[in-house]
């Protein structure tokens, strides 16, 4: 496992135009989110956004799958003049239209999955704090104002109760013990989507078998995935006021999201793909 974590850098690096697409949506996803946090004054306009949104994601993380499953086959040939490489690096970008074809349906069932679930476990959380643990007053909050600000959100936690504070820390921990174990049984979905080209449902069965089968290195890659996003998430809440440093780690950002795809394929493809050939 350890040469698979060392050798996959060398492959994110050669895999490194995935980062491209991958900024530019973000991008455009959230300039579009600001214009809709201005513009809704409607529940018609925020369904209408909610699913525009929801598409927008749906298409663009089909087509970057694929994409990625094509650059990492790519990353493996052997070209004798560095601009033929460049070439057909260049030339991924086409794929993207074919990955919206053939994933677009599958993805769209995981994201739509993905979105019960996490209303589900949330749901759990709050039926299990309310009657076990106490409740919060959040009828004085702005809750949009909180989540566009996170000046306005450390105010506001300051001058919660540590009775509140207690409880808030229920809820976190509930709420990632869900999501981690989620997560978890859910780590090789979409590479048997991106793969086999499944229905989204019987990809989650077969990824799940898959799963059991390798739990011991499957354990190891999840600790370690968990691992590089709990240090992002850390430097990302210690330098997010200071422009340049925050910078720097949002480029970081970037190359872990292309390093955890690339890292979980090619494991995927070590485990299933090659041992079948």
């Amino acid at each position: 496992m350890l040469k698979l974590f060392k050798n996959t850098f060398k492959t994110t690096n050669d895999c490194i135009i995935l980062a491209a697409p991958l900024i530019v949506f973000l991008s455009i996803l959230g300039w579009y989110y600001e214009y809709a946090a201005d513009s809704i004054n409607t529940i018609p306009k925020l369904i209408l956004a909610c699913i525009t949104m929801f598409v927008m994601f749906s298409g663009f993380a089909a087509a970057w799958f694929y994409m990625a499953k094509k650059t990492i086959a790519l990353s493996k040939k052997v070209f004798v003049f560095d601009k033929d490489r460049a070439k057909a690096l260049a030339k991924l970008v086409m794929t993207l239209p074919n990955g919206i074809g053939r994933l677009f349906l599958p993805i769209l069932g995981v994201i739509s999955t993905y979105i019960l679930i996490y209303l589900l476990i949330f749901s759990g959380a709050g039926f299990v704090i309310n009657n076990f643990v106490g409740t919060i007053d959040l009828s004085s909050i702005d809750l949009h104002t909180l989540l566009i600000s996170t000046g306005e959100l450390f105010e506001e936690l300051k001058s919660f109760t540590n009775e509140e504070i207690r409880i808030m820390n229920y809820w976190y921990i509930l709420l990632s013990i869900g999501v981690t174990a989620v997560s978890f049984l859910t780590m090789l979905w979409i590479p048997e989507i991106v793969y086999a080209e499944k229905n989204s449902y019987k990809a989650l069965l077969y990824s799940l078998k898959k799963l059991f089968m390798t739990l011991k290195s499957s354990s190891l890659l999840f600790i370690y995935v968990y691992f590089l996003i709990l240090v992002i998430t850390i430097l990302n809440t210690l330098l997010m006021f200071n422009p340049f440093l925050y910078f720097f780690v949002l480029m970081l950002y970037y190359y872990f999201l292309v390093y955890i795809v690339v890292l979980l394929f090619t494991y995927y493809e070590q485990k299933f793909i090659e041992q079948e050939d």
